[in-house]
C-alpha cells in the first residue's frame, strides 16, 4: 500500500515496515509479488493521482486576481 499511495523511496519503506536491509526486503519483495518494488509502482498511478484537494481551496485558487467590481474604483481619489 505504502508504495501505491506515498511517494516515499523504497528505502524508506523498508524501515516503516520495520525491516532494516533494502536488499532483503527488495528480494522478499520480488519473490512475493513476481516484481521489484519499483516496478510494482510503475504499475500504478503515482500518488498525487490521489491526492485530494478541497474545494474551498480550488476555489480559491481558480477566482480571478484582479476584480472587475466598480466599487473597487470608487476609492481612487479625485
Amino acid at each position: 500500500m505504502l508504495l501505491r499511495t506515498t511517494d516515499r523511496s523504497v528505502a524508506d519503506i523498508c524501515h516503516l515496515v520495520g525491516l532494516q536491509s533494502v536488499g532483503s526486503f527488495t528480494t522478499s519483495f520480488t519473490r512475493t509479488y513476481g516484481r521489484t518494488p519499483t516496478a510494482y509502482r510503475a504499475a500504478y498511478p503515482s500518488a498525487a493521482h490521489h491526492a485530494l484537494i478541497p474545494s474551498c481551496v480550488l476555489r480559491a485558487y481558480g477566482r480571478p486576481q484582479r476584480s472587475t467590481f466598480r466599487e473597487d474604483n470608487s476609492s481612487t481619489p479625485d
